[in-house]
């Protein structure tokens, strides 16, 4: 049985397109996970972790006022992370996610968003996350490429 990312590997490769990652609340799992396997560099370009929001400003073009209003989550910080990332790392798609993986004063939750370059996919999503800091991460991640490869699969 294959993994998501191997299936991910396949619909990309089978399409020749490209994705990167532009990562906030998951911290890297997303990068980890899509760089697992072997071929990797055939389909993913790289990421970043972006925690401040002066680097998601800068780097990946995020709206500063909207940033500040929002502390870096919401759905449409979401969408121009993942917008930023595709342009930064010249990719076809780019996967974007933020949100708070512990929160004193609610359940973590966390938005992630799916870009392409056309502009036609524009796909973005709010979560609900269980566990500590780390599962929180990990679901996060786990869920943004389980919605990718459906994505992938079903345009």
């Amino acid at each position: 049985m294959k993994t998501i990312v191997e299936k991910i590997k396949d619909l990309l490769l089978k399409k020749g397109k490209t994705v990167s990652t532009a990562e906030s609340i998951t911290a890297g799992h997303l990068q980890t996970q899509l760089a697992s396997i072997s071929g990797a560099s055939d389909f993913f370009h790289g990421g970043m972790t972006a925690y401040q929001r002066s680097v998601k400003v800068e780097m990946l073009g995020v709206e500063n006022e909207r940033a500040k209003a929002t502390d870096c989550v919401d759905e449409e910080i979401a969408r121009q992370m993942a917008r930023g990332a595709r342009i930064l790392f010249q990719t076809d798609y780019a996967i974007a996610t933020c949100g708070y993986a512990e929160h004193e004063a609610h359940q973590p939750y966390a938005f992630f968003a799916i870009a392409d370059a056309t502009g036609t996919l524009d796909f973005s999503m709010r979560i609900n996350l269980t566990g500590n800091r780390i599962e929180a991460q990990q679901q996060a991640a786990r869920l943004a490429l389980e919605q990718f490869e459906k994505l992938l699969r079903h345009p």
